[in-house]
């Protein structure tokens, strides 16, 4: 009968340790954003949506002043070959559409020549979010032995919460034959 006692005692010690050490664990999460890899892509296909042509353009003009008998002229003629030089010159755009830490850059990037688009590009640097769960335990107990040149047997059980812990210690003096107790307080660091 005592062993069969002794059985169940032991097995509801086990269930009552199995479930106090699932609750000494905390979890605690760290999220980092982590910069990705460059996509970089030019758009080929690049079609006209409207096309608006204003009543009044705004003209280059070329000015010329003479004077004739005291008299001051001023001739004001369209520069043809002003206009044309904006026409056939090749300009490059570059601007930032959105740049947040979460995420990413996208730069856009447009080459207009001969009055439309040539070229389009963009840059995107994409921000990835990573989250990593950490099991902490914030209970954790131990257990030990030892012996000395004192011809002492030590055993000793404690625990710690966190970084601070506490030492329970059973001393054996084998010369003296005696026995004692130990109280200790640790810290972890």
């Amino acid at each position: 009968m005592k062993k069969e006692h002794v059985a169940v005692l032991c097995l509801i010690a086990l269930a009552i340790g199995f479930y106090c050490g699932r609750k000494t664990i905390s979890y605690e999460t760290e999220i980092r954003y982590v910069q990705g890899d460059v996509v970089r892509d030019t758009v080929l296909d690049i079609r006209l949506v409207s096309e608006f042509i204003p009543s009044e353009p705004e003209l280059i003009y070329s000015v010329d002043t003479f004077y004739m008998d005291n008299m001051v002229f001023v001739e004001a003629k369209v520069d043809s070959t002003a206009i044309f030089n904006e026409y056939i010159a090749r300009r490059e755009y570059a601007t930032v559409l959105f740049d947040t830490p979460t995420l990413g850059k996208l730069s856009i990037f447009e080459t207009i020549q001969y009055n439309r688009p040539t070229e389009k590009r963009y840059d995107f640097v994409p921000i990835y979010k990573e989250t990593t769960k950490y099991r902490i335990k914030t209970w954790q107990p131990y257990f030990g032995a030892s012996f000395n040149t004192f011809n002492q047997a030590v055993v000793s059980a404690g625990t710690f919460y966190k970084n601070t812990g506490v030492d329970l210690q059973y001393i054996h003096d084998f010369d003296l034959r005696k026995k004692g107790y130990g109280l200790g307080i640790m810290y972890r660091f």
